[in-house]
C-alpha cells in the first residue's frame, strides 16, 4: 500500500539532490503545485523535468524554494528568468525523441502524478494526461500521487496501486483551458484549412487557437477521426454535431495523449467508445501514422519563407515554444496513404504592419522546405508539392497579404539571383 502523503513528507522526500518528474498539460496538480510553492530552503537545489506548455503550464519550476533547476521541452515567458541566469535548460528535442531521454533507467528519483481513483482491478488511471508519465516512470523513480476524483478513468495507461509509493487522496480541480475567441482573420484561415479535409479523414491538430478554429469549421464534415498528440474542448462541437465516426471500444474516433480544455470535455473524454489515451511512443511513432490512411497534419506556424522554410519556434531570436510533435506528425503524414501536411498562419503580424510570409528566414528553421507540404493563410493555399524553387516563391507570394506582394516579388528577384 502506497504510503500516506503530506505536504510535510512531500517536502521531506525533495532535497538539493533530488531528479523530480513533473507532467504538463492537465497532468499537472495543482495541489502539489500548492505545497511546492510553500516549499521550505531544505527543498531548494532539486532538478525537474517535464514537457510544459507555454501558456498553459505556468508554474516556474526554478523557483521551487526559492533557488531549484529545470529541463523543458518547450521555452515559455515563465521560464525565461530562470534561464537567463542558467538554472532552466532547454532541450530542443521532437516529441518522438523525448520518451527515450525520460525513460532513462535513474534518470529521476521522484515521479509526479495526478491519477484517478483505483479501479475494481485496483489500477489509477492516468486520465487526460498520458503523454510522456509512462516513459518517466520506466526510469525507476519512486511514484508520488496525487490522486483525485475529479480526474476521469479514461482507456489508456493507468498504475497499479500496489506501484504507488505515497499517495495523497484529495478532490482538487482539474487544470482547464479556455478556447481563446477566435478573430475574422482566424476563422477565414480555418475554413481554407477545412476546405482540404475530405469526410473520413483522420485528423492531427497542433497546439493553439488553430486547433479550436478548425474544428469549428469541420462541424459540417462526417466520419472523421483524430490522431492527435493533444485535443481541445472545440471537440465536443464535432461530437455535438456527429461529425466523428461512431463510437467504437475496439477502433475509438479519438486517439490522444493528452486533453487540455473544459471540465466538460473531459467527461466526455472518458465515454465508452469514444477516446483512447496512448504515450507518445505511440501517436507520434512513424509505424503507427504510416498505418493511418488518409492522415492530414494541421499545424501552425509563425511565419514562413520564399523558399517553403518555416519557424515555428522563436520571435526574432527569442525562443518562445518548442520543437514539439509537429515534425513527427508532419513526416508522418507523408507515409500514409492519402495524408498530407498543412501548416497554416495568418498572413500578417503587428496588426498588419509585418508579413508573416517573408524572403528568407533569420534564424531557427523549424520544418524544412523538403519536409512542406501545403501553407495556408486566410488568402489562400500554396501546395508546394512538386513545385521547384521559382515556382513555390510565385506560390507563397499569391497567398501573402496583398499589401506586401509587391515587395515580396521584388525581394525573391534580388534572392533568386544570388541562389
Amino acid at each position: 500500500m502506497p504510503k500516506l502523503l503530506t505536504a510535510t513528507l512531500f517536502h521531506q522526500l525533495i532535497t538539493a539532490s533530488s531528479r523530480v518528474y513533473a507532467p504538463g498539460c492537465a497532468g499537472h496538480s495543482l495541489l502539489l503545485e500548492e505545497w511546492l510553492r510553500a516549499a521550505p530552503p531544505s527543498c531548494a537545489g532539486a532538478e525537474y523535468c517535464g514537457v510544459w506548455i507555454p501558456g498553459v503550464n505556468e508554474f516556474d519550476w526554478s523557483q521551487v524554494a526559492g533557488n531549484s533547476r529545470a529541463t523543458t521541452f518547450f521555452m515559455s515567458p515563465t521560464l525565461h528568468a530562470g534561464y537567463r541566469a542558467g538554472k532552466v535548460d532547454y532541450l530542443p528535442l521532437h516529441y518522438h525523441a523525448i520518451p527515450p531521454y525520460l525513460a532513462a533507467p535513474g534518470r529521476f528519483d521522484l515521479a509526479l502524478v495526478q491519477v484517478a481513483p483505483p479501479d475494481a482491478d485496483g489500477n489509477c488511471s492516468l486520465g487526460i494526461a498520458a503523454d510522456f508519465t509512462p516513459a518517466a516512470l520506466a526510469s525507476g523513480a519512486r511514484i508520488v500521487a496525487h490522486v483525485n476524483p475529479r480526474m476521469p478513468s479514461t482507456r489508456g495507461p493507468a498504475i497499479a496501486w500496489r506501484d504507488i509509493d505515497y499517495a495523497v487522496e484529495a478532490d482538487a480541480p482539474l487544470l482547464t483551458v479556455a478556447d481563446e475567441t477566435l478573430d475574422p482573420v482566424m476563422q477565414a484561415l480555418a475554413r481554407n484549412v477545412a476546405a482540404r479535409v475530405k469526410d473520413g479523414a483522420t485528423l492531427q491538430f497542433g497546439l493553439g487557437r488553430l486547433q479550436a478554429a478548425v474544428l469549428h469549421e469541420l462541424r459540417g464534415h462526417r466520419g472523421l477521426r483524430i490522431h492527435s498528440g493533444m485535443v481541445s474542448t472545440a471537440l465536443c462541437g464535432l461530437i455535438d454535431n456527429g461529425a466523428l465516426a461512431p463510437p467504437d471500444p475496439a477502433h475509438p474516433p479519438v486517439v490522444t495523449g493528452v486533453a487540455l480544455g473544459s471540465e466538460a470535455l473531459y467527461r466526455r473524454l472518458a465515454e465508452p467508445g469514444l477516446a483512447r489515451f496512448s504515450p507518445v511512443t505511440h501517436t507520434h511513432a512513424n509505424a503507427t501514422l504510416a498505418a493511418l490512411p488518409g492522415l492530414v497534419s494541421i499545424n501552425s506556424a509563425l511565419s514562413v519563407d520564399l523558399l517553403g522554410q518555416v519557424n515555428g519556434e522563436t520571435l526574432g531570436a527569442r525562443q518562445i515554444s518548442g520543437v514539439g510533435g509537429m515534425l513527427d506528425f508532419i513526416r508522418g503524414a507523408r507515409l500514409s496513404v492519402g495524408g498530407s501536411s498543412i501548416l497554416a498562419l495568418p498572413s500578417t503580424a503587428r496588426n498588419g504592419t509585418l508579413s508573416r510570409i517573408m524572403p528568407a528566414l533569420e534564424g531557427i528553421v523549424s520544418v524544412g522546405r523538403t519536409d512542406v507540404d501545403c501553407i495556408i493563410t486566410e488568402h489562400g493555399c500554396a501546395d508546394l508539392r512538386y513545385l521547384g524553387t521559382a515556382a513555390r516563391a510565385r506560390a507563397l507570394i499569391d497567398i501573402a497579404a496583398p499589401q506586401f506582394r509587391d515587395e515580396l516579388a521584388a525581394q525573391w528577384q534580388s534572392l533568386s539571383a544570388q541562389l
